[in-house]
């Protein structure tokens, strides 16, 4: 466990930076919907409650339309996914790169057999049975987006990490009801709220049953219960909003094109160094924010 806990137990108190609005954790900013939000937590009587995790339930499954037997929620995605992986029986796990770091270290800790392989790769690496793999789609790294339907016949279990689908719908698998499809998902990146910490997977009722038997007693905040159902609604008003603001800057600055909740920016500008940034192969991710909250207004 020793060799896992950097990466397990980050210090977030490193290269910190101090912005008013900062950008670099890959969450994105919203005036709107944080000024709603702020309204509700002061108007609540019932913060310190317990939270009511069938509201949370209810909202996620109206709004995306899935039935509710279908839905795991979990504290973050991150809980989610580790549980997947626990529950899943299958030997080997192909882990298709540029990818989310955590997913090879919950292997190593649940001693799973897993490989990377890119993208292409893919129909090459169908000749392990009992094997399943794990894929980003949309891209939180290099923003690309693939239709991937056509793959899901190779392996017993294919999971896709649809965290950033809300802003680019076209490949999403999640109302394709596949039976050996688990779709992830997390309101960190649709509406980004990272700090509610809730994360949900959309699967077959058996594998659901998996998943769920290794929940913990309380997966959501109170916080999340109060929130979620009345502000989930505003998620393509978000991501409009987001939108616009891409579209800004990548018409005022060269970016490679990406399909997410940020810019990623050849170049240093004034606005990565307002918010802050993170380096992504070669490029300067930035979160979005509303335009209004980009130009300080």
């Amino acid at each position: 466990m020793k060799k896992y806990l950097k990466i397990l137990r980050p210090d977030w108190t490193k290269n910190k930076i101090s912005k008013e609005i900062d950008l670099t954790k890959n969450v994105h900013h919203d005036k709107i919907l944080n000024n709603k939000i702020k309204k509700i937590i002061y108007r609540s009587k019932f913060i310190l409650n317990y939270p009511n995790d069938f509201k949370v339930y209810k909202a996620i499954s109206k709004y995306y339309g899935v039935n509710i037997k279908n839905i795991a929620i979990g504290f973050g995605a991150t809980d989610v996914i580790y549980r997947t992986l626990r529950a899943i029986k299958i030997k080997k796990l192909f882990i298709v790169n540029p990818t989310f770091g955590m997913v090879s270290v919950y292997c190593k800790m649940i001693n799973l057999d897993y490989e990377f392989i890119n993208f292409k790769e893919i129909n090459s690496k169908i000749n392990i049975k009992n094997s399943g793999i794990y894929i980003v789609n949309p891209n939180g790294i290099n923003g690309e987006s693939h239709k991937i339907k056509k793959y899901t016949k190779y392996f017993k279990y294919f999971i896709v990490d649809e965290v950033y689908s809300d802003f680019c719908k076209k490949n999403s698998l999640l109302n394709h009801k596949l039976k050996n499809v688990i779709v992830i998902k997390s309101l960190s990146k649709s509406l980004g709220l990272a700090g509610l910490r809730v994360g949900f997977c959309c699967c077959s009722k058996k594998i659901i049953r998996e998943i769920q038997a290794l929940r913990m007693s309380q997966i959501t905040t109170s916080f999340a219960s109060l929130i979620v159902p009345k502000t989930i609604n505003m998620t393509n008003k978000v991501i409009s909003r987001m939108k616009l603001t891409k579209k800004f800057l990548e018409n005022k600055f060269q970016c490679k094109k990406s399909h997410g909740n940020y810019v990623l920016f050849k170049n240093k500008n004034k606005y990565v160094k307002k918010f802050g940034y993170t380096k992504v192969q070669g490029y300067y991710r930035m979160a979005l924010i509303d335009i209004e909250s980009l130009h300080g207004k």
